[in-house]
């Protein structure tokens, strides 16, 4: 299993998910877990946000996990780790990136399943009214900036979706999903972080005749405090039955 941490994109650490990571040991898997880099927070929440470009975006983050595959399958032998048996799972950020790769034609039959642990799955502001869209937090809108290089415009939309699963995913690349949705699904004033994304994306999926499964956490929040053995219950058995 390769493991990434979330973060919003702009934060995070490997080193957040060790326990989680070492409990999935004990299942008797192999698992990188993985670091990549950062999209630039500097000034992100002043009031107002600064304005700027930054040099690492979503797509460099999904190249990232690339190379990590590419190197973990380089290394398969030496590390005596299966070379065709290969997951990847996430959450919250990372599991968008899980996501965003394993539709990427860069997985060409590399990664056979990914688990979605509260990943954002839709990143597009087009169908937030404008008296909506204006109350939204100023760092929100600059993140989408930094995380595309385009600024929230319904002429920049194709770029939002191009780091948005619900959009990414296609009948070319039907990877075995597994989605976990928190019940109480709330990231600071995020939008569409709710069951209603969630079920469009499943609704997507089978669309799409992508294996798939989604299970919601009662009463978890979206880092599944104190129900983490729930999710990785769910990881452990869906990753069983679909690494063949």
């Amino acid at each position: 299993i390769i493991f990434i941490h979330g973060g919003s994109f702009i934060e995070g650490d490997k080193s957040d998910f060790t326990a989680v990571v070492k409990e999935l040991v004990r299942e008797d898997f192999a698992v990188v877990n993985l670091n990549y880099r950062l999209v630039d927070q500097t000034g992100l929440y002043n009031s107002p946000s600064l304005h700027l470009e930054s040099a690492v975006k979503v797509k460099d983050q999904v190249s990232d996990v690339s190379l990590a595959v590419d190197y973990v399958l380089s290394h398969a032998k030496e590390w005596q780790v299966s070379e065709s048996k290969i997951a990847i799972a996430g959450h919250s950020a990372g599991a968008t990136l899980a996501l965003l790769y394993a539709y990427d034609v860069r997985n060409t039959n590399k990664v056979k399943a990914v688990a979605n642990l509260a990943g954002a799955l839709d990143q597009t502001f087009s169908d937030i009214p404008p008296i909506l869209l204006q109350y939204l937090p100023d760092y929100i809108l600059e993140a989408g900036y930094r995380y595309t290089g385009y600024t929230v415009d319904p002429a920049n939309d194709q770029h939002y979706k191009a780091i948005s699963p619900l959009y990414v995913a296609n009948a070319n690349q039907k990877i075995p999903t597994l989605t976990i949705f928190p019940e109480n699904n709330a990231v600071g004033v995020l939008p569409k972080q709710d069951r209603a994304t969630f079920n469009a994306f499943t609704t997507k999926l089978n669309s799409l005749n992508v294996p798939n499964k989604f299970v919601q956490i009662a009463g978890a929040d979206h880092q599944f405090t104190l129900k983490f053995n729930l999710v990785l219950k769910e990881v452990v058995d869906y990753f069983n039955v679909n690494l063949k």
